[in-house]
């Protein structure tokens, strides 16, 4: 077993050790459809609970504690809303004492203050028995919700600086989120995801124009565009499907600043987009009448509608 001296350097160790457990997943080109043998022999993950951290590898002499590895998806347990890009991860709730609950939650905050990635485990979607690996950084949690926030990513980002890291355990840093370094790679990604959470709380998972109700195939699309100083805020914001968020940004189609009118562009129409509603009243909420006022007062709008004439 290799110990490291100091939570610093225990880190880079295990972070390289994270790495080297990541090529060996993807050494075939994917980490899909894997055995559960393997999973067990490279130790990613052991026994019935949803997070798990290696006693062997991720607790040992000089680091902070009990670090999480391994984050379980079952979809039996809990509802946990896993996309492409994002994955909202309940806290464990069990029956067992409450400390195995509470260390389970705490190695994952340690994990998001060292900055170090976790690999998230589902089975696989063709074959139950196999299972599929992903990798993610707890970007935010929530306790009152009891929900950690999880982004994906494609590859291990490079450890933050010595100073960015937590000298010892009892630091406050090591619970205050990711490393600034960290956070800056997987900043974008995690606006976009909190935006769409906050706008299907607002006008409920369901797109604003049609009757598709799958959260992973609805975005959060932005009124005001984020280019233009559009805020994310979900006045600023309407539950999308990916067709419609298209049609949308390519002025296929306008919607009145109240909500009480959708039109389209020469040669477009309701039936040709999918479009299976009239207006907005059907939503539990209205979007921000000014948003879209100002939106349409833009030049590139300005030019779009001018056409439509």
């Amino acid at each position: 077993m290799i110990f490291f001296v100091g939570i610093t350097a225990w880190t880079q160790g295990e972070h390289r050790r994270r790495l080297e457990l990541w090529s060996t997943l993807t050494e075939t080109g994917t980490a899909e459809g894997l055995a559960p043998s393997t999973i067990r022999d490279m130790r990613l993950y052991a026994g019935q609970a949803g997070i798990f951290f290696d006693g062997e590898g991720s607790w040992n002499t000089g680091g902070p504690g009990r670090v999480a590895l391994t984050l379980k998806l079952t979809d039996k347990t809990y509802a946990d809303n896993a996309t492409d890009d994002q994955l909202d991860y309940h806290y464990p709730s069990t029956e067992r004492h409450p400390s195995f609950d509470r260390n389970e939650i705490a190695s994952v905050k340690r994990a998001q203050g060292l900055g170090l990635p976790l690999f998230i485990t589902s089975p696989n979607r063709l074959q139950k028995s196999r299972t599929d690996v992903r990798l993610g950084y707890v970007d935010a949690y929530r306790d009152d919700e009891a929900m950690f926030f999880v982004t994906f990513v494609e590859s291990i980002l490079p450890l933050a600086t010595p100073d960015e890291l937590p000298a010892t355990d009892d630091d406050a840093a090591l619970f205050g989120g990711l490393p600034e370094q960290t956070l800056r790679l997987v900043q974008q990604r995690t606006q976009q995801r909190r935006f769409k959470t906050d706008v299907l709380r607002r006008y409920g998972e369901k797109c604003a124009l049609c009757d598709i109700t799958t959260p992973r195939l609805i975005q959060g699309a932005h009124l005001i565009p984020k280019s233009i100083g559009g805020a994310d805020d979900a006045l600023n914001g309407l539950p999308l499907c990916l067709n419609h968020h298209t049609a949308f940004d390519a002025f296929l189609l306008r919607i009145a600043p109240d909500g009480s009118s959708i039109t389209y562009a020469p040669g477009v129409s309701k039936s040709l987009l999918q479009v299976t509603h009239d207006d907005l009243t059907h939503l539990p909420a209205k979007p921000s009448s000014k948003a879209l006022s100002r939106f349409y007062r833009t030049d590139a709008a300005k030019a779009a509608f001018a056409t439509w004439a």
